[in-house]
């Protein structure tokens, strides 16, 4: 749009009328000025220049003097707004050397629907300007035609900054990313066609027409592809879960929920949680009508619970692995399993072996679709805090396989070595603290001792080993069990004894911090009391993880009796 220079003849806007928009604007009309339509609420269809363009709230469009158009509306609710007609003059002849002014018709130099950069803010003095339409006098039609002014700036404005057509494969793409983010709100096919800046009509056809469904059939699969991660990781009762992902009704929910994947929720995932365990039992029954159903299975995929099968004497056909790390403590029970890479799982290989069970050791294994991938192979068990309680993960386990037995021999075993291992500590150690650190992939060094998880449990519960005071201060602040620490702040641990565990490809951070300052002052390094240890047994869980991490801290600490 042309924007004249302070040389060209003026150009001169006059409001003529303001009125509201209704059911009566309906059908074939003939624009004799300049006319700004602005929708404020419904639907339709407006037809003008040979095209017909959506129009919904915040929808504006100028049309040029002698031009046909046709509105249409759209149930429930017809168009609502303003139509403000106006005229424009430019003005020429003021020169010195010309003998009067002239007054000529020119044209906005616009014709068509404004597409808006950002969310319009002229709502409000529209409806002013109509509320103040019968005020008489000049200076209150001076103030209207001032308001009229800034309305028109506005729109002006907006059409040099944003004077294409949006692409509508971009505003459609936007709406569903927005309902991916926002698939837990209220969301009705009004509000999303608004975002899109289309009419509900439009939008639903053009939606369908991009994704081969409707708009709220798609924000139905994203809430149900959210509620099965919920019904995988969390304890939360159904109806909460329902709520969580945008139904209000866990009825309405359920019926959602079995339209898409065949199943109800209870059947998809049979949940137990106190045992804070998922299963597949009945959604493979439905998947695998003629698979048989064993009790006590020969052929358990346990993944990152490889542990507790070598405990019950199960070799699994599979070990968990990611990106190169695996549980190396196991080889000696395992011997060379094939690992299964997680990272990158590969389920026809998983298909091949034929595993009469599948035991996943933490539900984020099973996220993204994964999970009917496991269950359509075997009856699946997802673990959901597998890590926060062993002892109870390893009697889950044994019933799981037929074993229970097993497992409870398994367990008074470890309870027999801790009370050992306990009592020659306590000997040797006394008072003295010991603290726990870890050269972490991500986190750089952090303090581990929380209760749960795979350090505190073994050290300041089942062995009773001291904890520093500062780290018992340092828990109870956190409630987490890794905390994050500077090298400069390992001296006010004031721990006699420290345990060092270095992630793969932490070498050159290893090294930086065992040469600094920070590190060399430390009273346990000078003592040398410092045990570095393995990766891959302190960061696992279970009772031969447990066994071993006791056996290490008896060779390490044991001989400090001497020192």
């Amino acid at each position: 749009m042309h924007t004249p220079s302070l040389l060209e003849a003026p150009l001169m806007f006059t409001l003529l009328d303001v009125r509201q928009l209704g059911p009566l604007d309906a059908g074939s009309q003939l624009s004799r000025t300049h006319l700004l339509l602005y929708i404020t609420a419904g639907s339709g269809i407006l037809e003008a220049n040979g095209e017909q363009t959506p129009l919904h709230r915040d929808s504006c469009y100028i049309m040029t003097p002698d031009r046909r158009y046709s509105l249409r509306h759209e149930s429930p609710t017809p168009l609502q707004g303003f139509a403000l007609a106006f005229d424009a003059v430019r003005i020429s002849g003021f020169a010195a050397n010309e003998p009067a002014l002239r007054r000529e018709g020119a044209s906005f130099g616009y014709c068509g629907e404004v597409y808006w950069y950002e969310p319009p803010a002229i709502a409000a003095s529209l409806a002013e300007l109509y509320e103040t339409r019968g005020q008489a006098g000049p200076l209150q039609q001076f103030r209207r035609q001032r308001m009229f002014l800034d309305i028109l700036e506005q729109v002006w404005r907006q059409i040099e900054q944003a004077p294409a057509k949006p692409d509508k494969d971009h505003a459609l793409q936007r709406v569903i990313d927005y309902m991916e983010q926002a698939y837990e709100q209220d969301l009705t096919r009004e509000l999303l066609a608004e975002r899109a800046r289309m009419s509900p009509g439009y939008f639903s056809s053009a939606f369908r027409k991009r994704t081969g469904k409707s708009p709220m059939d798609m924000l139905a699969e994203i809430r149900v592809r959210h509620a099965k991660e919920l019904l995988l990781t969390s304890e939360a009762p159904l109806r909460e879960i329902a709520q969580t992902v945008g139904y209000s009704s866990e009825f309405y929910f359920s019926s959602r929920f079995k339209q898409i994947t065949g199943l109800p929720p209870s059947t998809y995932v049979k949940r137990s949680r106190s045992r804070k365990l998922a299963s597949s039992e009945l959604y493979t029954r439905h998947l695998l009508p003629q698979l048989p159903i064993v009790d006590a299975p020969e052929s358990v995929v346990g993944l990152f619970l490889e542990d507790h099968l070598a405990a019950l004497g199960i070799t699994p056909p599979l070990q968990y692995a990611r990106s190169g790390y695996y549980q190396r403590y196991l080889a000696s029970k395992l011997g060379d399993v094939e690992h299964w890479d997680v990272a990158h799982p590969d389920f026809e290989r998983l298909r091949q072996l034929r595993p009469e069970r599948i035991l996943l050791g933490f539900s984020s294994f099973a996220a993204d679709g994964r999970y009917e991938q496991f269950a359509a192979i075997a009856p699946t068990y997802v673990f959901q805090q597998a890590e926060a309680d062993w002892r109870a993960t390893l009697r889950q386990v044994g019933e799981l396989v037929g074993r229970a037995e097993t497992a409870e021999q398994a367990v008074a075993s470890y309870e027999q070595t801790a009370r050992m291992a306990r009592a020659q500590l306590s000997r040797v150690l006394g008072r003295q603290t010991v603290a726990f650190l870890r050269i972490h992939l991500k986190q750089g060094l952090c303090v581990y001792g929380a209760a749960g998880g795979y350090v505190g449990p073994v050290l300041y519960e089942d062995l009773r080993l001291s904890m520093p005071p500062l780290l018992q201060e340092w828990i109870a602040k956190h409630q987490t069990p890794v905390i994050p620490i500077a090298p400069e702040a390992l001296a006010l641990l004031e721990a006699d004894h420290l345990i060092l565990v270095i992630d793969d490809g932490q070498a050159g951070q290893a090294e930086a911090l065992m040469t600094s300052p920070a590190w060399l002052r430390l009273a346990a390094v000078r003592h040398r009391r410092v045990y570095i240890q393995t990766t891959d047994v302190w960061m696992s869980f279970g009772v031969l993880a447990h066994t071993r991490k006791i056996e290490m801290l008896l060779a390490a600490l044991a001989p400090t009796i001497d020192r």
